[in-house]
């Protein structure tokens, strides 16, 4: 019997932004790819997406960081429990 789960694309967007918060300097592609547990086309798509939607930057050391409204959207995120734990 497979304990595999699939995750809603909420859950990996939290993931991903909140794996980036525990790192004071950021993170890069790799490290949150690893983190989050995504290959590397889908690092890239929901990278991509939290960069369109501003909740994320990419600084000159190509560190993902992320952004105020991003820090907003951890702590609403949290606070509704609707990340992992």
């Amino acid at each position: 019997m497979s304990t595999f789960t699939h995750r809603d694309r909420l859950t990996i967007l939290a993931e991903i932004l909140k794996t980036i918060n525990e790192s004071k300097k950021g993170k890069s592609k790799t490290n949150i790819m690893q983190s989050a547990n995504l290959n590397y086309h889908q690092a890239n798509k929901y990278l991509r997406l939290l960069l369109i939607n501003r909740l994320l930057y990419l600084n000159s050391e190509d560190r993902y960081k992320p952004t105020k409204k991003g820090l907003e959207l951890i702590r609403t995120l949290e606070s509704q429990n609707l990340t992992l734990k």
